[in-house]
């Protein structure tokens, strides 16, 4: 007659501290690969930035040649353009916040990754 024996289950902590523990490089690494990509993401947002701004600088030479108002202008004060060029500043802001609380948190070894 066999018996039947129940998989033993650990606990929570010796199963976290059995768990593989980032080690320091692993854990630079990370931390210089977010640099890199927020860095790449906020250089992004600007090239988007300097786009917005050439278009609506089009935009309104075009409603001055025809003799037309920016509707949404006239109503609310700030035409569509004016709308999606303060989000994307206020998007780089953000990215340049990050960026700031990032280089501030790495170390010397760690911003030599980046």
């Amino acid at each position: 007659m066999s018996t039947i024996t129940k998989p033993s289950i650990s606990p929570p902590s010796v199963r976290a501290h059995n768990a593989k523990q980032p080690t320091m490089t692993e854990s630079s690494l990370d931390k210089a690969q977010i640099l890199s990509q927020t860095t790449k993401r906020r250089d992004e947002a600007t090239k988007l930035l300097t786009s917005l701004l050439e278009a609506k600088r089009v935009s309104e030479r075009n409603l001055a040649s025809i003799h037309q108002d920016d509707l949404l202008k006239r109503v609310t004060g700030n035409s569509s353009m004016d709308n999606a060029i303060a989000s994307t500043r206020k998007l780089i802001d953000s990215f340049n916040r990050v960026i700031d609380d990032l280089r501030r948190n790495l170390n010397d070894d760690e911003l030599s990754l980046s």
